[in-house]
């Protein structure tokens, strides 16, 4: 990694810095002086725990191309065609300017802010008198969360295909602060320091108030500061960490164990009241529809400009060299032209503006009542994820099915036959239900499937093998690495 990289910790902390101190940056190095500054008061704790979030949202990494744009662009879930500003990268054309800029954005951000996770960490166990072992437990416990996480996202898109070639290289694993470039390692071995983080991670985080209160409950645990025991789910707390774990176990090929995690998740949901499934009134509402689905989303980023990147994206009123649209067979095909299904008509409508004739996204929309706890949110880990991993690692496909179909009626739809193929089914569900969050990519890519439809044409697909699925490495990396 870059070593420049270093250098912007601090401008990061420099601005989550509020006090002035000119004459004592004179004398002392500037980095230990913001590091004293931040890490001096339990708020400046705070607010350096919160700036990593800040980063998950820019437009790098989750706040865009790791959930609406280049990674859904590679899934093939829009019409990028003719002269669309974004035709190169729909091509998988790696190596050509376009796409190598936002794909070398994607690595840049994503590697700050995993310096960042790991610079926090690291101040934070150098001044242990400034808040309680609990309260550091679950801001630890986050933070390493996050570190596993991007490195995962980052394995996921520039590492091997992991079915087929797991000892291959892939990317090197930053697991503290350190000056020092680490080693490209194979893709087995980073799934083992994922592995391991999370595993941290659960142990930091096994008194989250989300598993006695819930999301936003308010809470007594940690003196009842809102910032260690509200919006939980805004936060990289104990559930969703398991969720992250239960996909990271999958996606290594760890049936057994993913099923074991996932199954662990749906028990507690049943369990408590916490995370019920959204209703088809909620979803559907005239006026203020919950398009997410957020009671059952263990993990949302909160994104302040969310509804600029949906302006941005899917408005209708964009032209159609910018707009990120389907053809309208294609989505039609998705949802099988059904509008009973709810994830269908709130989130996909032809518009009334613009003069399209497609439908149009209107998923991260706004609502009318801006007091809405789901607005600007951006699901990240969910329910739905944990009974689509059931299903695929169930061990008789007749309980496959039957975790299939505890979330088609949840989402307006009849029981599947029980001489459904399971694989088919899955991979259905998985193009209704992440569009605009990401995933689909990813899903094709683990199964290594050969094919995918094109979103560029009303029918055919588009041959997908290592050329397609693998992002090269950025020079920056594969240089300092020489």
């Amino acid at each position: 990694m870059n070593k420049y990289l270093y250098k912007i910790t601090f401008l990061l902390l420099a601005s989550l810095t509020l006090a002035s101190c000119s004459d004592f940056l004179d004398v002392v190095p500037q980095d230990k002086i913001l590091e004293e500054q931040t890490y001096s008061s339990e708020a400046g704790i705070q607010n350096a725990h919160n700036g990593i979030y800040l980063q998950l949202t820019g437009t790098n990494l989750y706040g865009r191309h790791l959930t609406m744009d280049a990674v859904e662009i590679l899934g093939q879930q829009y019409n990028i065609s003719g002269s669309h500003i974004r035709i190169r990268t729909a091509a998988y054309a790696y190596a050509e300017a376009a796409p190598k800029s936002i794909f070398n954005g994607i690595w840049k951000s994503a590697f700050t802010t995993i310096l960042t996770a790991n610079k926090f960490l690291e101040s934070i166990n150098e001044h242990p008198e400034v808040i309680s072992a609990e309260k550091a437990n679950m801001l630890k416990g986050e933070a390493i969360a996050i570190r596993a996480m991007i490195h995962f996202d980052m394995l996921r898109l520039y590492g091997p295909i992991y079915k087929v070639a797991p000892a291959d290289p892939s990317i090197p694993y930053y697991d503290a602060y350190t000056p020092s470039t680490k080693p490209i390692l194979p893709a087995k071995d980073v799934i083992a320091k994922i592995i391991t983080d999370l595993d941290a991670a659960l142990v930091l985080l096994a008194n989250d108030p989300i598993l006695t209160t819930g999301k936003y409950s308010p809470s007594t645990a940690f003196d009842a500061n809102p910032y260690y025991s509200q919006n939980r789910g805004q936060r990289m707390n104990y559930l969703a960490v398991k969720c992250l774990k239960a996909r990271v176990l999958l996606y290594s090929g760890d049936k057994t164990n993913a099923s074991i995690v996932a199954n662990e998740v749906i028990t507690f949901t049943k369990n408590t009241t916490f995370f019920p499934w959204t209703s088809f009134l909620d979803a559907t509402n005239a006026s203020n529809p919950d398009r997410t689905f957020s009671s059952e989303n263990f993990f949302s980023l909160s994104d302040y400009t969310l509804y600029n990147k949906q302006r941005d994206l899917y408005d209708s009123n964009l032209e159609d060299t910018k707009i990120y649209a389907p053809l309208l067979n294609r989505i039609n095909a998705v949802f099988e032209s059904n509008d009973n299904d709810y994830r269908s008509l709130p989130s996909w409508k032809v518009p009334i503006i613009g003069g399209k004739t497609q439908k149009t996204f209107f998923k991260y929309e706004d609502v009318t009542d801006k007091t809405k706890i789901f607005r600007l949110q951006i699901p990240m880990l969910k329910l739905s994820e944990m009974y689509l991993i059931a299903a695929e690692t169930a061990a008789v496909p007749a309980d496959g099915i039957a975790y299939l179909n505890t979330l088609r009626f949840n989402r307006g739809l009849t029981n599947l036959a029980a001489t459904a193929v399971l694989a088919t089914e899955i991979t259905k569900e998985y193009r209704k239900e992440f569009i605009g969050e990401g995933q689909l990519f990813f899903y094709y890519k683990r199964n290594n499937t050969t094919a995918i439809p094109n979103g560029a044409a009303t029918s055919g697909n588009v041959s997908m093998g290592a050329l397609q699925y693998v992002v090269p490495l950025p020079e920056s990396e594969t240089n300092f690495q020489n």
